[in-house]
């Protein structure tokens, strides 16, 4: 390394690395160079950081993307290895929002580019899982632009499927709890719902200056995210489209599943919100409470925000903007900005365009069209003003009409258009007098009296044959034009009913269900799309039309976008929740060749199937060749072993499907679900593959044992771990036990006593420790940190052992009770 960096001097710290500042005498620039912190006593450490760092590396690498940064080279010396990355000169979010909240103007650039980093990071599977603004830099191009740029992404995980939330040596929990997903505190699996819900914290930040979940000590903050204690954005700060306050407070909904489905659809959605003019802003003080809804209600983007409950802000959120809003600079000394100034020339030479009010319904036709651009006002949308609530759902986009501007369109007056059958007439030329002849007299012409002659009988048959097909076609034409109109006006007035917040169900016959599907389709705009979405899911049948079957049937059988096909599976027909549609869901999964499709029909199953159920997707695990298909028929069949009567007769059908499967991905999969059922005869296999010559068998049975229905396979992965396995399985049937000590409901003290005894290298120690400081207080908790402190040799297990022990008896002061260590 010394031959090409020239170390220059520390910049940073991690918790696990150092990052120097360098010179590359080959490429000529200034680089940053990032390292293991090396001295230390525990020999497991370093190799965690090591392995921790390359997987670094290896994400970035994949990310070559303008708003991340960049990594330049990789390598290893003899004081251990180190990554080459882009040296960044500017200053990171939270020092900027320290001195400032941000402009509208500015937060439109910051939203966008780091959506657009999210965007490719999520092509890669990748969850960053520690999105704050400490974690966001923002550096100035020569324009006079600022630049956003994502950095540290060592907390990132490569998974297309979620995983759990990794713990922190030192800080108890990965990332700023100010800005962390509810589901990272529950030690659940999280996805890229996570990093969403990151983000939308630090938006709401960038504008506020004042986190959105906030306390006097971590418990209350946690306590916050939890118990979703938020005041909405839009009561906070003035002058900020109201859609952007509901698409932000979108972002950090409670549940996963209440959220963008990725940072690609919240940039759609940003993008086609910010196209309309004049938009409402916000005002800055409180809506009136509204009543709390009497039933949950589906939250489908592009519909109404649902009404809910404003929780009251906690003592310490301060009830205006913390920093006034300062426009962004580029830094003293630099040339003037060619973006600001194009913005002032922009904003003194354009008026806005006129908007019709929200109310005009003129006439329209459903098929979509492309709207005229004569006139601005008719040619784009127009935003709906709607209260705000304390959890937006995505930020309502309508039109002039529930179908669009097109309709609008068409009822322009039609220009004269030349017929090519038309007379031709020919014109009158005046002719000069200078150019007159007068030499040759023009003749004199007698004239001759016209003889009028009649048409012919074959003529005129012919003329009302053409008035008959002519009068024949208009009035067909007019019959199209009055039956559109009819249909025009019913699909107005059930995608207007289903908007509303308070839409609990819409009442269909037959012709309404139909317009509803042919729109779902064929709708061009994706927002009213979501709202048909809804209107779909509140439908009722008034006149005995089975809405599940036909909507089963259109979803499965219909040529359709490949997405829209998706959304109707999985967020209509799943949130309906209808077992009469189980078997055409699952006939067109094993049919289709749509993959996407076929897992949204699978997951569409899962709380509804039973045991009758089982024997396909135990099919389905057999035969199919895709792995997200097979993940998603063993997670459904997972589900009915939980909520089965009969796990003994599930556990012989797994055994069978076991003992014949015909390549491992099989065999692992049924054993993984035989850990579920439970049983000597299940045990009896995870130890014969526990005892197999083949790591993949060992590694399933290492996974099966740790999700086993009862404690005989706990017990059985304890006794694997004392019994000294090479140190790769040895750390992944810890990670198991603790997944299993972890979520098990019986047996806690015991469960969590015998993985203690088997917590001996400082890693295991903090990961012990990390999972006590997660669980509800209780005595034998305590003693068991206490133990820790007094007997272990590292000083970094010792101090976190003792900030868990405080912790605990936070949580405990927060629910008002004394600490059991006290008791």
């Amino acid at each position: 390394m010394e031959d090409r960096y020239e170390i220059k001097g520390k910049i940073g710290q991690g918790g696990l690395g150092l990052v120097y500042k360098a010179y590359d005498i080959r490429m000529n620039r200034e680089v940053a160079i990032k390292r293991i912190i090396a001295n230390t006593d525990d020999t497991s450490l370093p190799e965690e950081a090591t392995r921790q760092l390359l997987k670094e590396a290896g994400s970035l690498a994949s990310l070559q993307h303008p708003n991340i940064v960049t990594i330049y080279d990789v390598g290893q010396d003899e004081d251990g290895p180190f990554v080459v990355m882009e040296l960044l000169t500017g200053e990171t979010l939270e020092d900027i929002i320290g001195k400032g909240s941000f402009t509208w103007s500015d937060f439109r650039q910051l939203a966008m580019q780091t959506l657009e980093a999210l965007i490719a990071a999520q092509e890669l599977h990748l969850v960053h899982r520690d999105l704050k603004p400490s974690n966001i830099m923002l550096t100035w191009l020569p324009s006079g632009k600022f630049q956003v740029k994502i950095v540290d992404f060592g907390l990132a995980k490569l998974s297309s499927k979620p995983s759990l939330q990794t713990i922190d040596q030192s800080d108890g929990v990965f990332g700023s709890i100010y800005f962390m997903a509810p589901e990272q505190f529950e030690r659940v699996p999280i996805d890229l719902k996570a990093d969403l819900y990151a983000i939308g914290c630090v938006f709401y930040y960038a504008l506020t200056g004042t986190y959105p979940f906030d306390g006097e000590t971590a418990a209350e903050v946690m306590a916050s995210h939890l118990q979703h204690h938020i005041t909405p954005l839009q009561d906070l700060r003035e002058g900020i489209p109201v859609w952007a306050c509901d698409w932000i407070m979108w972002h950090v909904n409670r549940l996963p599943a209440d959220r963008p489905e990725s940072a690609r659809q919240a940039l759609q959605f940003f993008v086609e919100n910010d196209a309309q003019p004049s938009p409402a802003l916000s005002t800055g003080t409180p809506a009136a409470p509204v009543e709390e809804p009497k039933r949950p209600r589906l939250l489908i983007p592009g519909s109404a925000p649902v009404p809910e409950v404003v929780k009251e802000a906690t003592p310490t959120q301060p009830s205006k903007t913390a920093a006034a809003p300062k426009p962004l600079a580029p830094p003293v000394g630099s040339k003037p900005s060619v973006h600001t100034t194009a913005q002032i020339l922009h904003t003194t030479t354009t008026q806005p365009a006129a908007v019709a009010p929200a109310e005009e319904t003129p006439p329209v036709d459903p098929e979509p069209q492309t709207p005229s651009t004569d006139d601005p006002a008719k040619a784009a949308p127009t935003l709906a003003r709607a209260k705000p609530a304390a959890t937006g759902t995505a930020p309502l986009l309508t039109k002039r009409s529930a179908i669009g501007a097109a309709g609008a369109a068409a009822t322009q007056p039609l220009k004269p258009i030349a017929s090519a059958t038309a007379p031709m007439v020919p014109s009158v030329v005046a002719v000069p007098p200078e150019k007159a002849t007068t030499s040759a007299p023009a003749p004199s012409i007698t004239p001759v009296a016209a003889r009028k002659k009649g048409l012919s009988g074959g003529t005129k048959t012919t003329i009302a044959v053409v008035l008959g097909l002519v009068m024949v076609f208009l009035g067909y034409v007019l019959l199209k034009k009055s039956g559109e109109n009819a249909e025009a006006k019913l699909y107005n007035s059930m995608i207007a009913y289903a908007a509303k917040g308070d839409a609990t169900e819409l009442p269909v016959d037959k012709r309404k269900l139909e317009i509803l599907l042919r729109n779902a389709t064929s709708t061009a705009s994706n927002t009213d799309r979501y709202v048909i979405y809804k209107a779909l899911f509140l439908a009722k049948a008034t006149d005995g039309t089975d809405v599940d079957a036909r909507i089963a049937e259109f979803a499965t059988t219909q040529v359709m976008i490949p997405d829209v096909r998706v959304v109707l599976i999985r967020d209509v027909l799943r949130k309906r929740n209808n077992p009469a549609i189980i078997g055409t869901l699952l006939d067109y999964a094993r049919s289709t060749k749509e993959k996407n499709a076929a897992v949204a029909a699978i997951e569409a199953t899962r709380f509804m199937a039973t045991d009758e159920h089982f024997p396909i997707f135990l099919e389905i695990i057999q035969t199919t060749q895709d792995d997200l298909i097979r993940k998603a028929a063993e997670e459904n069949a997972a589900q009915i072993i939980k909520d089965s009567p009969n796990k003994n007769a599930l556990g012989d059908q797994l055994a069978s499907a076991h003992d014949s499967a015909f390549n491992d991905v099989i065999r692992h999969s049924t054993l993984r679900l035989l850990g579920r059922v439970g049983g000597d005869k299940a045990l009896e296999l995870a130890k014969k593959n526990l005892a197999s010559d083949d790591v993949k068998n060992r590694i399933a049975a290492i996974v099966s044992l740790g999700t086993w229905s009862d404690q005989n396979g706990y017990k059985a992965l304890i006794t694997y771990i004392a019994s000294g396995p090479d140190i790769e399985l040895r750390n992944r049937a810890y990670e198991s036990a603790l997944q299993y000590a972890t979520e098990a409901t019986a047996n806690t003290e015991e469960n969590w006593t015998l993985l203690s005894d088997q917590s001996k290298t400082q890693e295991e120690q903090l990961k012990l420790i990390r999972g006590l400081a997660n669980i509800d207080p209780a005595p034998w908790a305590y003693a068991i940190l206490q133990n820790i402190v007094s007997t272990s040799d590292s000083d970094k297990a010792i101090d976190l052992a003792d900030r868990a022990i405080t912790r605990l008896k936070d949580i405990e002061k927060t629910k008002g009770g004394t600490p059991a260590e006290e008791e």
